[in-house]
């Protein structure tokens, strides 16, 4: 009898391998037949893969359920800790402005004029908590729009 994991390997044996980035899974190796029989054994398979219940006596689960319970209260405390770290950093940004409008109201007009063509590029990656796969991209050239004017 065949399973899945044996016919998925005699399948992919005969594909040449692709260089991987980290954690991207990539099928575009594979041709499109070879596609559709991994596909349809992955939906025979459908059923192992689904997370079984946990069947634990009733001290068991309420150590679970207490363990649980610590995890999202952690989780909620984190998120709360982070917003309240954002939002004292919002009120220093604020009291900054404040303060440079009443010593010199020139410069924070013009600190505060809006800067036309002064914007992060929509092509390029926004920074976020994790690094990216491809660190940078170093062959990017703005586009150029004749129509818009500076």
């Amino acid at each position: 009898m065949f399973t899945v994991r044996s016919t998925v390997k005699t399948i992919t044996a005969h594909v040449k391998p692709t260089q991987q980035l980290r954690y991207k899974r990539d099928k575009a190796g594979l041709n499109p037949q070879l596609e559709r029989i991994v596909n349809q054994l992955s939906v025979m398979s459908a059923a192992r893969k689904q997370p079984r219940l946990l069947k634990l006596c009733d001290e068991d689960y309420i150590k679970h359920r207490t363990v649980m319970k610590a995890w999202s209260l952690y989780r909620k405390n984190k998120i709360e800790h982070n917003e309240s770290l954002l939002e004292k950093q919002y009120q220093s940004m604020n009291e900054a402005a404040a303060e440079l409008q009443s010593i010199n109201p020139k410069l924070y007009e013009i600190a505060n004029e809006h800067q036309f063509g002064k914007r992060f590029p929509l092509e390029i990656r926004t920074p976020t908590d994790f690094p990216p796969r491809q660190i940078w991209f170093y062959d990017y050239f703005p586009k150029v729009d004749g129509s818009k004017q500076q």
